[in-house]
């Protein structure tokens, strides 16, 4: 079906400096090439935000992860990201004209929150829900979220034809697990062997749609007044219920959920959420079919 149609994979690493799996992946697999390369096409690794990387930050002026979209690519760059952004683009795409340097993207993140094994789609286009469906087939914890998040078609792997970012957690930023290491280089060694030999997997699977962003209880001058439930703690894809507990105020006050549809929670205490102003996001899950 799409055999002898990839000809350009990319992986990329470090597009957040504090998130360290994906920069020591990036940094092995540029010295040991051999370990990424398959019959049929070339596969090129990106260490993409070294300056954040050496800092230990996620960024140096904006979230790299929020600056590939058309509007800021059209632009002239005015800050580190916006830069990179564009130099990523001349590798990678150019973005959304069909001919875009690589076939197939994988962005290598880490989350502080419990999300185990995670995709993150936001794109549409058939060999990334079949790669997906997939991995799912081969990693059975796997999860599928399907992102429409603060701001849209800005990801790094937007910027090629088809991809998603894995996520991978619960780790603390600017940290390194030999577990959750070499469960992403697992998935990606799977990954790679699919895009070598795409076959037509299961075309339903189980995703978490994306519905709305949680901010944290807050007063007039936008301080956090409450935290997170410890029954939502570290509780990412688990159902919430109208009434159930989602934060706890300084004062051991509950707030709980008031919405009328039984949601999932996840990105649940994200440590870079706090500066986005959400505190999770809730998510419906449905059998997509593509």
């Amino acid at each position: 079906m799409y055999k002898n149609l990839i000809k350009n994979v990319v992986i990329v690493g470090g597009t957040h400096g504090n998130e360290f799996t994906g920069v020591y992946l990036a940094k092995y697999w540029l010295k040991n090439p051999n370990m990424v390369q398959r019959r049929g096409f070339n596969t090129n690794i990106i260490f993409a935000n070294q300056k954040a990387f050496k800092e230990v930050r996620r960024y140096i002026d904006r979230d790299l992860n929020r600056s590939c979209s058309l509007s800021i690519l059209s632009k002239n760059a005015d800050s580190h990201e916006a830069k990179l952004a564009h130099h990523l683009n001349t590798l990678i795409g150019p973005k959304d004209n069909h001919q875009e340097n690589a076939d197939f993207v994988v962005d290598l993140h880490t989350t502080t929150s419990n999300m185990g094994i995670s995709l993150v789609i936001s794109n549409q286009n058939e060999l990334t829900w079949l790669a997906a469906s997939y991995l799912s087939e081969e990693f059975p914890d796997l999860k599928i979220y399907r992102w429409q998040g603060d701001e849209e078609g800005a990801f790094v792997d937007s910027l090629g034809a088809d991809g998603f970012a894995i996520e991978v957690g619960a780790i603390p930023q600017g940290v390194l697990r030999s577990d959750i290491y070499k469960q992403t280089e697992e998935i990606v060694y799977k990954l790679l062997d699919f895009l070598e030999n795409p076959s037509d997997t299961n075309r339903t699977v189980n995703v978490y749609d994306h519905v709305t962003l949680v901010d944290f209880p807050r007063d007039n001058d936008g301080e956090i007044i409450a935290m997170i439930h410890p029954q939502r703690q570290d509780n990412d894809f688990k159902l919430i219920q109208s009434g159930d507990p989602m934060f706890l105020s300084f004062e051991g006050q509950i707030i709980v959920y008031e919405g009328s549809e039984s949601l999932y929670g996840l990105f649940i205490n994200e440590a870079a959420y706090y500066e986005k102003g959400f505190a999770m996001c809730l998510a419906r899950k449905i059998e997509y079919s593509f």
